[in-house]
């Protein structure tokens, strides 16, 4: 698109609440891209959050992966000093890995098979998807356990 078009466009996406689009900078793009290290720690070298697993921002659950993350690695820590070990060894980073790597790629299918679903134009794809989209709307206690889950609340 040429600049104006674009701002347009962004225009009409954000529905006018940013005012009238009327500069934009070069454009960019990357690939996005779901990641996950096969190994949390190394040698007292740990990863979490985007370090050690990148998913589609479709749900916005990185960040909540990340601070799921630091808190069990904190715990783990913390658990670590009350037990006298070092909170490098290795059987402290294994329990915070073991810990967390399950939920990570369990998160991580789901958003998978959310985006394939959500990309999905096949007419019967797309009304099952509507059609059970509407029903897990209107049943609020599995709504309700969804987003406390989402949320890292459960």
């Amino acid at each position: 698109m040429s600049d104006k078009d674009f701002c347009a466009a962004l225009t009409d996406a954000f529905e006018g609440k940013l005012g009238q689009v009327t500069e934009v900078s070069r454009r960019q793009r990357f690939p996005l891209r779901q990641r996950h290290v096969s190994q949390y720690y190394e040698a007292g070298v740990v990863v979490a959050g985007d370090a050690a697993h990148t998913i589609h921002p479709l749900a916005g659950q990185g960040v909540n992966l990340g601070f799921k993350d630091a808190q069990v690695l904190s715990e783990e820590i913390l658990r670590a000093f009350d037990k006298g070990l070092s909170p490098g060894a290795d059987s402290v980073l294994a329990r915070y890995q073991r810990r967390r790597q399950a939920d990570n790629l369990a998160t991580m299918a789901a958003m998978e098979g959310f985006k394939r679903l959500f990309a999905s134009d096949q007419p019967l794809v797309r009304l099952l998807r509507n059609e059970g989209m509407r029903l897990f709307d209107k049943v609020m206690p599995v709504k309700q356990h969804v987003v406390m889950k989402a949320m890292g609340l459960q």
